[in-house]
């Protein structure tokens, strides 16, 4: 059976007027063996060579294939096949026929054809079929198989060259859109990804991307179109291999970081359904997380300021979009100046949402490891430690037992006294509790030797916490049983009870008054 289209049927609307609608011509070719006797007899004389017409069974897809290559073909011809092959190829099934049958062959050729629709309808073939591994094992051949008859005026090569010229040379908005759905469709697997760097298309995308944003998108589908390719740089950055190295120094991760800044309040893309702009935020802090992974990555966030853009989205309304934020964070206070910028625009945001009991366990404990991470730097530990000093718990997660010489300065007479009894309750958790979780962070940063003190509270203190005995002592009358405990604690050794007596005799530490037999009977026992 074979049919073919016709456009001549009509039919009367309500208003009288008169409407044209699709019809086929129905063409019966009898199978019975006294009519196809010889079996030579021809049956697509029928045919018309202009009009789109449907096999059955194993000539399905190759009969489209053979319009799709007819150079007689008119644009709307070629663009109702292409879309009868979208149609026809919503399951996998039909995807394996049609890739055996040529088609990404066909679709790459007609990526290059003069007219726009064709344009569009081919991407949108190519987007179908390279969901398969078959199909995108085909894309590096793309239409290199074809007869030099069909392909003469533009020449042959893989297919995904085609698609990224086609991004970058053509004006139209839904051709844009529908190449780089195809590019976010092959990458959504990991040898789809290797390929798209392997072939240079990562290059084009970069370019597109250059000369587009830090500017928000003026339309939906230019909206969109930046949805899928920063999906697919997302992607590439963490699957293939090298992913990264057409990205780095093109400036590209300045523009993303513009690009997050221009959005107004860090919330939603004006124009832009809520959930698709949610995405593409999250997408844009996805690419800034991968490409962080290297020094060069990070060295061109910190650049361009992206600390202060990033920590805007921590209070994002979702979720996924957070984690990104904190992650893309993470990687960048790998670095000395990262850290820096953590602690001047991140530390409160990040508390906060450690503290929250809306947030999900992953961003809780990804903040987790950015405050470990950033505390290597001196600055950002004594910050952290007064800005969550009430947070005893915190302390313990984040810090362990070294969470004692992170409040030790709070100790000091320089703070106020409302600090320093705060910092004395912390220093009794620590020092006289039997039930704490010693190791906190296990990456010693500063490095504690020997590592055996980690697991006892009061010798820790005594060698890494400037001060404590003199500190503890002063605030005995303010403080009270808590520097008391602390003290008894610290004076069970004895080169601490040592330590006081030089002090005492040498009038360095004179308790007051009514704390003076106490202290001296520490020294005693």
């Amino acid at each position: 059976m074979a049919s073919t289209a016709n456009a001549a049927a009509v039919y009367a609307a309500a208003d009288g007027s008169v409407q044209h609608v699709q019809s086929y011509n129905r063409h019966i070719i009898s199978e019975f063996l006294k009519d196809r006797h010889p079996y030579l007899e021809d049956i697509s004389s029928h045919l018309k060579k202009d009009e789109v017409s449907m096999a059955s069974g194993d000539r399905q897809f190759p009969r489209l294939v053979e319009l799709l290559l007819s150079p007689s073909m008119a644009p709307e011809g070629l663009v109702e096949a292409l879309r009868t092959i979208c149609d026809m190829c919503s399951h996998q099934e039909n995807k394996s026929v049609a890739i055996t049958s040529d088609v990404i062959s066909a679709a790459t050729h007609l990526l290059m054809h003069e007219s726009i629709p064709v344009r569009r309808d081919a991407a949108r073939v190519i987007s179908s079929m390279s969901l398969l591994f078959g199909g995108r094992a085909l894309l590096p051949i793309g239409s290199s198989a074809l007869a030099d008859k069909f392909t003469k005026a533009v020449g042959t090569g893989p297919t995904l060259p085609r698609l990224a010229k086609l991004l970058l040379s053509c004006d139209d908005e839904l051709v844009k859109l529908h190449v780089a759905e195809a590019m976010q469709a092959i990458t959504i697997f990991r040898d789809g990804c290797q390929q798209v760097v392997d072939q240079g298309t990562v290059v084009g995308v970069t370019q597109y991307l250059c000369a587009t944003l830090p500017d928000l998108p003026n339309s939906t589908s230019l909206a969109l179109c930046l949805l899928n390719l920063l999906q697919t740089l997302a992607a590439v950055t963490m699957y293939a291999r090298d992913g990264m190295r057409d990205i780095l120094g093109t400036g590209l991760i300045a523009k993303v970081v513009g690009f997050l800044g221009n959005i107004p309040g860090g919330s939603a893309l004006p124009g832009v359904a809520p959930e698709k702009s949610t995405d593409i935020i999250r997408q844009a802090l996805r690419l800034l997380w991968h490409c962080g992974n290297n020094p060069k990555g990070r060295v061109e966030t910190l650049q361009a300021e992206g600390v202060a853009t990033i920590t805007n989205f921590l209070g994002h309304t979702d979720a996924k979009v957070r984690e990104a934020a904190v992650c893309a964070l993470n990687v960048v206070s790998l670095e000395t100046n990262g850290k820096k910028d953590v602690l001047k625009h991140s530390l409160e945001e990040v508390a906060r949402i450690i503290h929250s009991d809306a947030e999900t366990t992953y961003l809780q404990e990804t903040c987790v490891q950015l405050c470990r991470c950033a505390s290597e730097l001196p600055a950002f530990r004594f910050a952290f430690a007064r800005h969550v000093l009430r947070s005893v718990w915190l302390l313990e997660k984040v810090y362990g037992t070294a969470a004692l010489a992170a409040i030790s300065p709070l100790l000091m007479p320089s703070e106020d006294m409302e600090t320093r009894v705060q910092a004395v309750n912390v220093a009794q958790h620590f020092i006289t509790s039997g039930n704490i979780a010693f190791n906190g962070d296990d990456i010693r940063v500063p490095p504690v030797c020997p590592l055996s003190h980690v697991e006892h509270p009061p010798s820790f203190s005594f060698e890494e916490c400037v001060d404590i005995i003199h500190n503890l002592v002063e605030l005995l009358d303010a403080a009270g049983a808590p520097a008391a405990e602390c003290l008894k604690a610290l004076l069970i050794q004895e080169k601490p009870r040592k330590e006081l007596a030089k002090l005492l005799k040498a009038g360095l530490i004179v308790p007051s008054g009514s704390q003076k037999a106490f202290v001296e009977s520490l020294v005693q026992s």
